[in-house]
């Protein structure tokens, strides 16, 4: 095989396995957005929950403040109801107790509903919690994973890269300013041909000619369609006919005597020899 064309083989797997490196140190990052701001869910779930349980603690001692002004309120009333000198001052503060009251009532309710609701906002804190402890762990763990990702791949592109280095230093300038120009555009320089006579990488089938060229590997050929640079792959060795039929009669007639191919005996070859006609009546007979 050309040299040149032996290289640019080793240096496309190369770029390709530098460029999906790349691709993965690239992403990485993102990964650990994506893992940090699961947590911050985590994190804003149990601030949630925190923060409702204590609205429901605030809104709790408010009622439970405002029942104690207005039982206040209810006890000044009837003090006041003893000393009162006509009805209509009389129903006007039974008017006001019965207002308080009903405050009172109101106020006992909310914070019904409140001790009802505590314990389900207990178990949605408790499961927040939970689920928050559970992703810091799996936070650290696949920051971590990620950490060393980079750091093996970052290793592996320092390796990649000084080989593609000496490999493209074995490689004719014009070709290497073609394989460039290819491989940016069409992310790959080189496309095998088989048997099928076709450029691998774009399906167009080869002209006679051109395949014949590209089967000796000892040329600069290109595709005519996608301009990639071709090479030969030529089939696997195919298994020896007729060994596994041979095989299968043998075992079928074990007492079978086995065929031999011999040089002819004297005599064959005598008699053989015989039945040809003499050189001079062939001379004769034309």
């Amino acid at each position: 095989m050309n040299s040149d064309l032996e290289n640019l083989i080793d240096l496309q797997q190369v770029d390709l396995r530098i460029a999906t490196l790349r691709a993965e140190v690239a992403a990485l990052p993102k990964h650990v957005q994506e893992i940090e701001a699961k947590l911050a869910g985590s994190k804003a779930k149990v601030e949630a929950a925190q923060a409702a349980m204590k609205a429901d603690e605030t809104a709790k001692r408010k009622h439970e403040g405002d029942i104690q002004d207005q039982q206040q309120k209810v006890s000044k009333y009837r003090d006041q109801s003893l000393n009162v000198k006509t009805n209509h001052e009389y129903k006007a503060l039974m008017e006001e107790i019965r207002f308080a009251e009903e405050k009172i009532a109101a106020s006992e309710d909310k914070i019904l509903e409140i001790m009802v609701a505590a314990d389900t906002r207990k178990e949605a804190l408790k499961k927040a919690e939970s689920a928050l402890k559970a992703d810091s762990a799996e936070n650290e763990k696949e920051k971590e994973s990620a950490r060393l990702r980079t750091a093996e791949d970052e290793k592996e592109l320092a390796e990649l890269g000084e080989r593609r280095n000496q490999l493209r230093g074995g490689v004719s300038e014009d070709v290497l300013s073609h394989y460039d120009r290819v491989l940016k555009r069409r992310g790959s320089a080189l496309s095998a041909v088989h048997e099928d006579q076709m450029c691998s990488a774009c399906s167009v089938m080869l002209r006679p000619q051109v395949f014949q060229e590209v089967m000796s590997n000892q040329q600069f050929i290109t595709c005519d369609y996608c301009h990639r640079i071709l090479y030969y792959i030529p089939p696997p060795p195919k298994p020896e006919e007729g060994k596994e039929g041979k095989a299968e009669d043998a075992a079928a007639e074990p007492n079978a005597v086995p065929i031999t191919s011999e040089p002819a005996s004297n005599e064959a070859s005598a008699d053989a020899e015989s039945e040809k006609p003499p050189a001079h009546d062939e001379a004769a007979a034309r």
